[in-house]
């Protein structure tokens, strides 16, 4: 007997369109996050249980490797974390897995903007879609954190339709 793809599954489900609701804990722990690493961006995955599509119950914090990757390739990686955030993708991608395999997917990879808006910016786009393809089946989650304290936050996800990342709705619970 042939076990689902959940990889086919992750590409369907509901949390990759919006509709998200968010324990409020989680956002407020995301928004912690954020500012404590101001003024370099802060990142992360957001899960939930994947028998509740929707719901999104906690958050993981993701190490930003910007400055790093700024300081071995500055041509290459011309910016630094203040106006960029770059995820290991290896890891990245065993946490999409491993969440997938434990009934727990990542829904929601999240970061924050400093002294800006909660806008998903072009470079953002350029690093998770390709060529109408979406890098992983995840929605995102942009908080906008200025002066050192967490302002608004934005749900975006990919439509392949328009080809472009829209702001989409979610809830607090």
């Amino acid at each position: 007997m042939n076990e689902p793809n959940r990889w086919t599954e992750a590409w369907n489900a509901a949390w990759i369109r919006g509709g998200l609701t968010f324990k409020s804990s989680v956002l407020d722990a995301f928004k912690r996050h954020a500012e404590q690493v101001f003024p370099s961006e802060g990142c992360g995955l957001l899960s939930g249980p994947a028998d509740s599509p929707l719901l999104v119950d906690s958050f993981e914090v993701v190490e930003n490797l910007a400055d790093r990757y700024h300081a071995l390739d500055p041509e290459t990686f011309p910016r630094t974390s203040r106006t960029y955030f770059k995820m290991h993708e290896l890891k990245t991608q065993r946490a999409l897995e491993e969440g997938l395999e434990q009934g727990r997917p990542v829904k929601v990879i999240a970061h924050s903007h400093c002294d800006s808006g909660a806008y998903f910016s072009a470079e953002d786009a350029a690093t998770f879609a390709q060529d109408g393809r979406l890098m992983w089946p995840c929605a995102f989650l942009v908080t906008s954190v200025m002066g050192g304290q967490a302002a608004e936050s934005r749900l975006w996800v990919f439509n392949a339709t328009s080809n472009a990342f829209v702001e989409a709705e979610y809830a607090l619970l």
